[in-house]
């Protein structure tokens, strides 16, 4: 009897504590892996933007707006995208140096992938227009996008 009343006190602590599984609010996501492709500061791209890419002629759109000032134009990074996809963050026209945007991480809830943008602003000493981009590749899947837009100074 005493073991009994000991292991209904044990589940009710940990009901409290919140081992049943589960929380208020609003739980975080899982953790997605991915690799950063390039990152760059000259791009075509005059505001801010960031998309799911799904396929190779997104690819090289999203290509022709990340590398369009150079020429030639870089030959772009191979992705098989039956296997992955690649997520575009473009911060738009900036006035100066010292911009930088880059994807801090990336969390899945159901169907939905958080993406944690951080964008740096941070003013250089040099003016010249800058367009700061990054690019990542991440698992395939059925992903609709949020994005949480972080501004650091």
């Amino acid at each position: 009897m005493k073991n009994l009343i000991t292991i209904i006190a044990f589940g009710f602590l940990l009901m409290i504590a919140g081992g049943s599984g589960r929380r208020g609010g609003t739980p975080e996501g899982s953790p997605v892996d991915f690799q950063v492709i390039l990152s760059g500061t000259y791009s075509n791209a005059s505001t801010f933007n960031v998309e799911l890419v799904t396929s190779e002629n997104e690819w090289g759109r999203v290509w022709r707006t990340a590398k369009g000032r150079e020429e030639p134009l870089p030959e772009r990074p191979s992705v098989n995208f039956g296997s992955s996809y690649v997520i575009a963050a473009f911060m738009g026209q900036r006035n100066s140096s010292g911009y930088k945007i880059e994807i801090d991480k990336i969390e899945k809830k159901g169907r939905t992938l958080l993406v944690h943008v951080k964008k740096y602003e941070t003013p250089g000493m040099l003016t010249v227009m800058t367009q700061p981009f990054t690019l990542v590749r991440i698992p395939k899947g059925r992903y609709n996008l949020e994005v949480i837009e972080e501004s650091v100074q």
